[in-house]
């Protein structure tokens, strides 16, 4: 058995350094430092989706994300609500580069509207930017962001909740040659809930605060499409009610980064962190997390997704502490005809909560499934009728548990 997983090691990675020595042009380098809203900053020139004006690069762009029916707005165990339901968001995304200066911007908005259950229809904004100062090899930089938004905030709380996030980061990075760097950052998150609750309980009390995260790294190329980012960090979570939940963690964190020309393409990010809380009562954490994201076409007909998670997340309720999320999604996407395709896509999510010494260890699951039929824009947007059915199940607290299914169009436009 030793031999085998050996010999399947052994083939993997003789796969992976031939495909990498197989890629052609220069991985996209990420934002060294950024903050959880600043990271989905361009940090390139935009090619695809641009207006030009003067030395700034624009594209707009517009997400119906959804445009159908629910059968159970409010995941609810009995007597689900069904409704019919759109949800739109137009936003822009601003780039430049001159000669001692870079910077990125995002605006966006959000739009959901219910027909028959008007207290779930909502508005909301979203706005980030970030500057990074190009003085030769160093390059300090800030960011900043706010999010406001009325949606499910995770897979644990039902309740659509008006929640606001901002972020203000810094850092300094420093170009080693023209393809490493090394950096040190800091950012401050705050999170907050806004008048809402879930099985009776007040999430603003719950969940509300501030965290501190402070990093330092070095990023190279590994290939013209691949880079390898090693960091380590401290940060500290501060609770703004229930501050006998602060906690904080030590952490070290490895990342891939492969380019989406590459046959195979996609980023992983593997983390060991050090999680101890200030209650007695909650376990510590000392393991493994994860995310990543790969994807593999072939014969010009098909692509093969996977994205998969393993995370710890506060739970609303106190007493539970935290949890962590093991998940994964696959997806299939197969051209039918010209322009056409069909995808299918099924997903697990177990929410494990044991990790404090007061209430019992149980594990939640909640299981996805859909599929779609699409049609291809020539700028690489899609526009699909979905279906997909969702079922949550919770040995603990049945009050938990529901199916839904959803019909809906979707369609993601670019300018």
């Amino acid at each position: 058995m030793i031999r085998s997983l050996t010999d399947r090691r052994r083939r993997c990675v003789v796969i992976l350094v031939m495909t990498l020595a197989a890629w052609p042009a220069v991985a996209a380098a990420q934002g060294l430092g950024a903050g959880p809203l600043t990271s989905s900053l361009a940090t390139a020139e935009p090619q695809t989706g641009v207006l030009r004006v003067g030395r700034i690069r624009v594209a707009p762009g517009v997400i119906v994300r959804e445009a159908g029916w629910d059968s159970n707005v409010f995941d609810e165990r009995e007597n689900p609500k069904e409704d019919y339901v759109a949800a739109v968001a137009p936003d822009i995304s601003a780039f430049t580069r001159l000669r001692f200066v870079q910077v990125s911007a995002y605006a966006g908005a959000d739009f959901n509207y219910y027909k028959t259950y008007d207290s779930e229809r909502s508005s909301g904004y979203a706005g980030r930017g970030r500057v990074d100062w190009l003085l030769v090899r160093l390059r300090p930089f800030v960011g900043a962001g706010r999010t406001k938004q009325r949606t499910r905030p995770n897979g644990e709380i039902d309740v659509r909740a008006d929640r606001q996030e901002d972020e203000l980061s810094g850092g300094l990075a420093y170009d080693l040659s023209d393809h490493s760097s090394i950096y040190a950052s800091g950012f401050k998150h705050t999170f907050q809930f806004l008048d809402a609750s879930e099985e009776g309980i007040d999430l603003s009390a719950a969940l509300n605060r501030d965290s501190f995260d402070y990093s330092a790294g070095v990023r190279t190329d590994l290939t013209p499409l691949a880079s390898l980012t090693v960091s380590g960090g401290y940060r500290e979570d501060q609770f703004k009610v229930q501050k006998f939940r602060n906690g904080d963690t030590r952490y070290g964190t490895v990342t891939i980064r492969i380019g989406a020309e590459a046959i195979v393409s996609g980023v992983g990010t593997v983390s060991f962190r050090d999680y101890k809380s200030a209650d007695p009562n909650v376990k510590p954490y000392r393991g493994i997390t994860a995310t990543g994201s790969l994807s593999y076409s072939f014969l010009e007909i098909g692509r093969l997704t996977f994205i998969g998670s393993r995370n710890t997340e506060y739970s609303f309720d106190s007493a539970e502490a935290y949890y962590i999320e093991n998940s994964g999604t696959l997806y299939y996407t197969h051209r039918l005809f010209g322009k056409v395709d069909a995808q299918v896509r099924g997903g697990v999510s177990q929410f494990d909560y044991s990790f404090s010494e007061i209430t019992p260890a149980h594990k939640d699951q909640l299981d996805t499934y859909g599929s779609s039929v699409g049609y291809n824009l020539t700028n690489r947007t899609r526009v699909s009728l979905n279906y997909e059915f969702a079922r949550r199940r919770s040995p603990v607290f049945p009050e938990r548990n529901y199916d839904r299914r959803r019909v809906y169009m979707s369609w993601n436009f670019a300018q």
